[in-house]
């Protein structure tokens, strides 16, 4: 049976680490797989020897026929992300085993072009290394194809336990943000706008992700949290709120829409469902407005809107056509 390897941070929390996991757990009909983690979480000198070990890791199957895989599929975000996988690409290709690269970042566009030496040194080493580029959604694919050749479309897939909505008591006060406590995130301006909404809505408050402990009575802290704890958090909040300054199909809102669970979004965001409600980056006016009818609603507002494209069965269908013939050009 053909082998596929996951090459990423699959041992970090995030979006990419989940997707990598339920693609890992749930491989196409007729192929196995496998996951090697590139990165850790901590100093630079600790994301250094991580991705020294999945170098020596993937040299160690590439000799081995017992372990060698058949394609190598590298997970990237932007910068440091891409040049530490350039290198995976390159030993792959070096082995005759062909590689996928599977672009995770919603600004890898806003990266490449951020420098014309930046652009044509990844457009050479993927065309040198023949390297197969994959992204999240057409409207994607049609941003990036004006400066790189990509080849595949394969949206994120929902995990197949979020595959049907369970019913859960909302409460009607909880907001929720579930990412990195990071000005790219959208955390701070999330604290404020919980805070703003106060003044019309004394009860509300925001359970957040990202942070260990917070003073504010109007701020609850997660810290991180394990998958179910995550479920749990989304299938009890009246909102989920994603206000990131640019990101690409957030697993965390596929999975709260799946839950039934009202999302709204800033309009930096992409490669959604078009039904997702969408606010001005950073306006808390129009945020507050786009809010309003779902906080009215008590945690009676349920969200309809259809994520069968993201199913797990619709997603393995993509990835073997995408394998195969990655296997049999290479």
């Amino acid at each position: 049976m053909p082998k596929v390897l996951h090459i990423g941070p699959c041992d970090s929390p995030g979006g990419m680490a989940n997707v990598m996991r339920i693609l890992a757990e749930h491989p196409p009909e007729g192929w196995e797989a496998e996951l090697l983690s590139s990165h850790v979480v901590g100093s630079a000198w600790a994301k250094w020897r991580a991705y020294r070990k999945a170098r020596r890791a993937l040299i160690e199957m590439l000799n081995d026929p017992s372990r060698r895989p058949d394609i190598v599929h590298l997970h990237t975000a932007a910068d440091w992300s891409w040049w530490r996988k350039r290198r995976f690409a390159q030993m792959s290709h070096k082995a005759g085993v062909p590689n996928i690269v599977h672009i995770h970042s919603g600004q890898f566009d806003t990266w490449l072009e951020g420098s014309t030496r930046r652009l044509t040194r990844f457009n050479k080493d993927a065309f040198k290394y023949e390297s197969k580029l994959v992204v999240l959604s057409e409207s994607w694919k049609k941003n990036l194809s004006a400066s790189i050749k990509v080849d595949y479309v394969a949206n994120n897939p929902l995990d197949p336990l979020l595959e049907q909505h369970p019913s859960s008591k909302r409460n009607p006060n909880k907001l929720l943000f579930l990412a990195r406590n990071d000005p790219i995130k959208g955390g701070p301006f999330a604290q404020k706008l919980a805070e703003d909404l106060r003044h019309d809505h004394p009860n509300i408050f925001l359970a957040m992700s990202g942070i260990e402990q917070n003073s504010s009575s109007t701020i609850k802290a997660l810290g991180w949290m394990s998958e179910q704890e995550k479920r749990n958090q989304l299938s009890s909040a009246l909102a989920l709120l994603v206000p990131s300054k640019f990101e690409g199909q957030p697993m965390v809102v596929l999975e709260a829409l799946a839950m039934g669970t009202p999302v709204v979004v800033s309009d930096r965001i992409h490669s959604l469902p078009r039904e997702v409600p969408q606010a001005k980056f950073e306006d808390l006016e129009h945020w507050k407005k786009v809010l309003e009818p779902i906080i009215a609603a008590e945690g009676e507002y349920i969200s309809k809107i259809d994520v069968r494209a993201f199913f797990l069965s619709t997603i393995q269908h993509q990835w073997r056509s995408i394998y195969t013939e990655s296997v049999h050009s290479g």
